[in-house]
């Protein structure tokens, strides 16, 4: 891959490599990079900041290590998909905001159908029914970078909400969204001067309102 840009900066590693992966539209696990500064300057506006050069944009390290319980979650999964008559596997991936899992296999397209439900269903119940054993972290199930892109999606959707909100003064109101979905609303807009999310409604399934601040 022909790397137009190769510095990103962010206030750890992680948000640095993530700016380069939405960059370059591609898995954080596949970029190959190196720390090369990190601004610990005590007054600085810029102190913490971290900055990492991106080397190379190809396959991930095979022989990360799994996490405690990664190997049951897998089996466990598997032996779901293979009764449910799927032809997938899951594997794990790596270790982020949750335990990820890739699933890959001839059916790979019946996950993505309907915006991801049944990769959301999988993923819930393996959260309700593998809830220990994990470090505290959630699983996550991704699918041919499904939640990758939809993540940018969303996060595109709040900008555009915040803008909405601050031109019209009214209030947005998104459709409802999973825990996860209504999470990147939050975080995207979490820093906003201007406006303000919250969580509206009972149950899995909840709406988000984007609203402006009140004036002190």
């Amino acid at each position: 891959m022909n790397l137009s840009k190769t510095l990103f900066s962010g206030k750890d590693i992680e948000e640095a490599l993530e700016k380069a992966s939405l960059y370059y539209n591609v898995n954080p696990e596949l970029i190959h990079y190196t720390v090369i500064s990190t601004d610990n300057s005590l007054f600085s506006p810029l102190a913490g900041e971290v900055t990492i050069r991106i080397d190379a944009i190809g396959k991930g390290n095979k022989n990360k290590k799994k996490p405690e319980g990664a190997t049951k979650v897998e089996s466990v999964l598997n032996d779901w998909f293979k009764k449910a008559g799927l032809d997938v596997i899951a594997f794990f991936s790596r270790v982020k905001d949750g335990i990820e899992f890739e699933i890959k296999g001839e059916d790979e397209e019946l996950f993505l159908e309907e915006n991801g439900a049944l990769l959301d269903a999988f993923q819930h119940l393996a959260n309700k029914a593998l809830s220990r054993g994990n470090n505290g972290k959630p699983v996550v199930l991704e699918c041919r970078s499904f939640r990758f892109n939809r993540i940018k999606e969303l996060r595109e959707m709040a900008r555009k909400a915040a803008e909405k909100v601050k031109n019209l003064g009214k209030p947005y109101i998104f459709s409802p969204m999973n825990p996860a979905e209504r999470r990147q609303i939050h975080i995207t807009l979490k820093d906003d001067k201007f406006v303000a999310t919250e969580s509206l409604g009972n149950g899995f399934l909840k709406k988000v309102k984007v609203y402006l601040k009140k004036k002190r």
